[in-house]
């Protein structure tokens, strides 16, 4: 970031590339600056770093704690007796928020790091697969879990068009800066009236509000997409329906969902859900 800052680029959004009408929200850590553009939206970082830094950092600098850590063997054997249930990497809430929407099958998990996501969606009747930027984690959830995890651009890129019932995405899209590329990836890899389903903290919730927006956006995190930047822009990447709510992820919340209620959901909890149709 220093050494982008002293080459003296001009901010501009990753998203849109405006660079006129940027609002300053803060600073962080000296050197980082937190913006909003207001033409799209989006909040992110700058400087934000080039796709090589990204791609470098992700493959050997990034760690989540248990999200990213790999677990010994008999760790791995106590997660897998509780289905994962009851811990950070527990994603049944948001499976049941899935069968709820009525989803399709045949699933993309987008940034599954080492497959415990893939595992439970399979385990709940999901023809899932992963794909994962970082090679050692998609190596290890393929060796101890045996489910399918891609951890290639280029095999990603090779599958059929419209391949997926459901593209989701769990806690990965404040990752990355290139959104506006990555939708459109997404559209290509559903099928008509696929889903696109996605959980991301949320950056206007009542947590962030109360003074933790600023640890959650950094090193980690360049964006900081919030409700109001997806509905003003999924539509331009060929998706409708959006649909915006925040956890917790219940079986209450999804019997809402079941019976059509879903504007009724919560929308300042500490989850944001996004979920939309390909058109």
């Amino acid at each position: 970031m220093i050494w982008q800052r002293l080459s003296g680029r001009k901010p501009a959004c990753p998203y849109c590339g405006e660079s006129e009408s940027l609002k300053h929200i803060a600073r962080k850590k000296v050197v980082m600056e937190v913006l909003q553009c207001e033409r799209c939206l989006l909040i992110f970082r700058w400087p934000v770093e080039t796709a090589e830094e990204f791609n470098a950092f992700y493959q050997q600098e990034y760690k989540e704690g248990t999200i990213t850590d790999l677990p010994s063997p008999s760790e791995l054997a106590q997660l897998c007796a509780r289905n994962f249930r009851g811990g950070p990497l527990d994603v049944s809430g948001k499976i049941l928020m899935l069968q709820a929407l009525g989803a399709g099958k045949r699933l993309l998990d987008y940034g599954c790091s080492w497959g415990y996501g893939v595992r439970q969606l399979r385990t709940a009747g999901f023809d899932a697969i992963g794909y994962e930027v970082s090679t050692p984690r998609a190596a290890y959830g393929r060796r101890t879990l045996g489910v399918e995890i891609l951890d290639n651009p280029r095999a990603l890129r090779e599958l059929p068009p419209e391949s997926f019932d459901v593209v989701f995405s769990n806690h990965v899209v404040e990752h990355l800066p290139t959104l506006g590329k990555v939708f459109d990836d997404f559209r290509g890899l559903l099928r008509h009236r696929g889903m696109l389903f996605l959980v991301l903290p949320n950056f206007n919730g009542t947590t962030a509000r109360n003074g933790h927006f600023l640890s959650w956006i950094g090193e980690a995190h360049p964006v900081a997409p919030t409700r109001e930047f997806f509905l003003r822009n999924l539509a331009a990447h060929g998706f409708t329906n959006v649909r915006c709510a925040s956890g917790p992820f219940t079986a209450k919340a999804a019997d809402q969902v079941a019976r059509g209620q879903f504007d009724a959901l919560e929308t300042e909890g500490d989850e944001l859900l996004v979920a939309a149709e390909r058109v």
